[in-house]
């Protein structure tokens, strides 16, 4: 990555200083940090112990004479790991281009922006990867037939056998979808979901977008983020999404704890800097520059896979 020169930021006089074109998505397009709960750890990597669930669903009473033996039975453990990778970046802002600068914004204001945005989209896309893929999750499904095809699909029965499946595998009534926009805007059109939905006060897109997730009973979380797929040195002519055309079925526990069971988790260590930290501007005298750098280290670990059903490539 080259840094910013004098070029970068001078202009043909005179320059407007109430106009500043910028693209940036919103905080909220991004959904890593919303579905499921961090977990703050001692250390870099380590474990977690798993009560084995077969122990838990068997039928393990036994018929008794009376003065007999009791019947004994016990449980049993296993254990799984978690391993945090840290991500790091700065930004060099050399003197010579702070004081050319003809740019009306801070130019560290909007280095640590940028930062920010740079920790979204690493996680979304290890979201995407770790998460919203097959071959990950308890069930890989096969919707109806794709949700495009209103005539033929019928994804309130889809996601209905989704949820039915994780209650009768874990106990869990699963509280959660989670999907690209995409999938969320074939699901807004299809005429299931407008039947159910038809008696809103007011059909705005807001509302109805409000009303989708209770129609399903879950709480419908969108990923709207996308990400420049190819070299950032080439002109981005087209976003590419990160959560595209999958949607996953899942339980999400509200918080960790013990004894609790949750899809998945992300593991952070704070050590390394946690779910992401903003260190405070230094000075490079050798480089006459300020640098702004950013660091975090976390695993994003599916830690009870038979709590998520997923299907894949679910619409056109």
């Amino acid at each position: 990555m080259s840094l910013p020169t004098i070029n970068d930021v001078q202009a043909v006089e005179p320059v407007l200083n109430n106009l500043l074109i910028g693209y940036r998505q919103a905080a909220d397009d991004f959904v890593a940090s919303k579905v499921f709960p961090g977990v703050s750890v001692p250390h870099d990597s380590g474990t977690y112990y798993i009560f084995d669930k077969r122990y838990w669903f068997s039928d393990a009473m036994k018929r008794r004479a009376p003065g007999g033996d009791f019947a004994t039975a016990d449980f049993g453990t296993s254990s799984g790991t978690y391993s945090t990778i840290q991500w790091a970046l700065s930004f060099v802002l050399a003197d010579e281009v702070r004081a050319n600068s003809l740019v009306p914004m801070d130019l560290e204001t909007a280095a640590i922006q940028w930062l920010a945005l740079k920790s979204l989209i690493r996680k979304e896309i290890a979201f995407s990867t770790d998460f919203m893929a097959q071959s990950v999750w308890g069930t890989d499904g096969n919707v109806t037939a794709k949700f495009s095809d209103y005539a033929a699909s019928d994804p309130v029965t889809d996601i209905l056998t989704a949820k039915r499946t994780i209650r009768a595998n874990t106990g869990a009534n699963a509280n959660m979808a989670v999907c690209g926009e995409i999938v969320e805007h074939r699901l807004l059109n299809h005429p299931d979901l407008i039947d159910r939905m038809k008696y809103q006060q007011v059909a705005s897109m807001g509302n109805v977008q409000a009303t989708l997730g209770s129609a399903l009973g879950l709480d419908l979380v969108v990923g709207r983020a996308s990400y420049n797929a190819t070299n950032e040195y080439t002109t981005m002519t087209s976003g590419t999404a990160i959560i595209d055309d999958d949607i996953l079925i899942c339980y999400s526990a509200p918080a960790p704890g013990i004894f609790t069971a949750s899809a998945g988790y992300t593991f952070y260590w704070p050590g390394g800097g946690g779910l992401g930290i903003v260190r405070p501007t230094y000075r490079n005298e050798a480089n006459d520059a300020d640098v702004i750098k950013t660091k975090e280290q976390w695993d994003q670990v599916a830690v009870a896979t038979d709590l998520g059903y997923f299907y894949a490539d679910c619409t056109d």
